[in-house]
């Protein structure tokens, strides 16, 4: 964003003192006000709690003029000068990022607040000294920077797309973030396409036909108003990779069935409140499944029908416990089960032979089942944020054990149990009551063992 130089006013002869005078960027610009002819100076660094009230005074002054559901969203930059007894001397600002409105006529409904409100507010505590504060306020929706990759085979645009001469040259269609309200026909003009994206549009239903797209590998549809009906998608072997993320799901999609060779779905961010055990038929060929923060308490048992998933992330959901048909997924080689509220894990978690990384950490959990201790494939476990007392002995027993990390818990001494792990690396230990500034006097033998091994200690 351009940075906005600040431009002050000058006190008029026969001015009334103690008025706030209020003028836009452009105006002060006009006046050729200075902050050099102010009999004031004012300092950049207010106090923390003048600071807090003046912003909290200001964005709610806007919030009663612009909408927080404005579309396209508003920003409004703001200069302050409050004096020495708390009140407001001058208030300089503009309206940015306003594509869309008429710029002068939202300034001037603006200037009409702040002339309003600005000579009656003042803070109840007087500032340490005159002070001066610049903020930015930003209201509705964000504008969307784009992010495409121009290459010789790709095409970022609808106009682009229908004069691009050589059709079957494209392998990838970049129309993200362009307001799409639907799927544009002229799509289908390049038939060798592999990668399609359509994500960050307003795109509520659909409809891919792959006879027309037989190499298409990825489809990018995240950050759109999709529905459970509102996605068509013909049988095909070619998709590979489904993103969904961010739509308005509440199970997985019939449509996603017709994809024989799917192997990474991303649901992640749609509320999956109608997910069923039934939701899970006919995805076996799956390898990678993403549910981030979809709103999830319970996993159907029916995940167990996913008997190639070897990647599941449940991060951010409310999950207390997991179903034991969990460990059905012989082929699981990554677990993300953190930032939920599980207290325990299943108890035959030896099952799962093949996960090298486990992450768990922002959970409840204060002890582990004994079958962790047969997790021999386990490099990376992640128990950070949790609310262990006693440092779990499975732990000890991890043979392949290389990077732990047991930050943020309880542990009042340091866990010698720790010294027992062989192929360990990395350890992080900080955010522990037995971390503190005598750290390495009092553990000297036990750091020093860790040293010897050469394992990078955190703390």
């Amino acid at each position: 964003m351009k940075i906005i130089l600040a431009f002050f006013f000058t006190l008029l002869a026969g001015g009334a003192v103690g008025q706030a005078r209020i003028m836009t960027r452009d105006e002060a610009e006009n006046k050729k006000f200075h902050p050099d002819m102010q009999p004031v100076s004012y300092s950049t660094e207010g106090d923390a709690i003048s600071v807090q009230r003046l912003q909290f005074f200001l964005k709610e002054s806007l919030g009663t003029v612009i909408s927080e559901q404005a579309d396209p969203g508003i920003g409004v930059f703001a200069q302050v000068f409050v004096n020495a007894g708390g009140g407001i001397d001058y208030l300089i600002f503009d309206a940015e990022q306003i594509k869309g409105y008429d710029k002068d006529s939202l300034n001037k409904i603006i200037k009409e607040k702040f002339v309003a409100v600005t000579n009656s507010w003042q803070l109840s505590v007087a500032p340490e000294k005159p002070f001066q504060l610049a903020t930015f306020n930003f209201f509705g929706k964000k504008l969307a920077y784009r992010k495409v990759r121009h290459t010789d085979s790709s095409v970022v645009d609808v106009p682009y797309a229908q004069a691009f001469a050589d059709s079957l040259k494209v392998k990838r269609i970049f129309f993200n973030d362009l307001e799409l309200t639907n799927v544009p026909e002229v799509i289908y003009r390049f038939p060798n396409t592999e990668e399609l994206y359509l994500n960050s549009n307003r795109l509520v239903d659909v409809n891919i036909d792959f006879s027309r797209f037989p190499k298409l590998k990825q489809l990018h549809l995240q950050n759109n108003e999709i529905t459970n009906d509102g996605l068509i998608l013909s049988q095909n072997n070619s998709l590979n990779t489904l993103n969904l993320r961010d739509n308005k799901l509440t199970d997985i999609p019939i449509a996603v069935r017709n994809c024989k060779e799917l192997s990474s779905l991303w649901l992640g961010g749609n509320s999956l409140s109608a997910l069923s055990n039934r939701s899970f038929r006919k995805l076996k060929q799956i390898k990678d499944l993403n549910f981030y923060k979809s709103g999830l308490a319970v996993l159907p048992k029916g995940i167990r029908k996913m008997k190639n998933l070897e990647v599941l992330d449940l991060y951010y959901n409310q999950f207390e416990k997991l179903p034991n048909s969990l460990t059905k997924l012989k082929k699981l080689t990554h677990l993300a089960i953190s930032y939920n509220q599980l207290k325990t894990l299943p108890p035959k978690m030896n099952r799962l032979k093949n996960v090298h990384t486990l992450y768990a950490h922002h959970n409840r959990l204060s002890a582990l089942p004994e079958s962790v201790s047969r997790m021999n494939k386990v490099n990376i476990l992640d128990l950070g944020f949790n609310w262990f007392t006693n440092f779990p002995a499975e732990v000890a027993s991890l043979k392949g054990l290389k990077e732990l990390d047991i930050s943020s818990n309880n542990f009042a001494a340091f866990p010698e149990k720790l010294l027992d792990i062989k192929e360990l690396d990395k350890v992080y230990l900080q955010g522990n009551p037995f971390v503190s500034e005598d750290i390495n006097t009092r553990y000297k033998r036990q750091l020093g063992v860790l040293k010897e091994k050469k394992v990078e200690v955190f703390y």
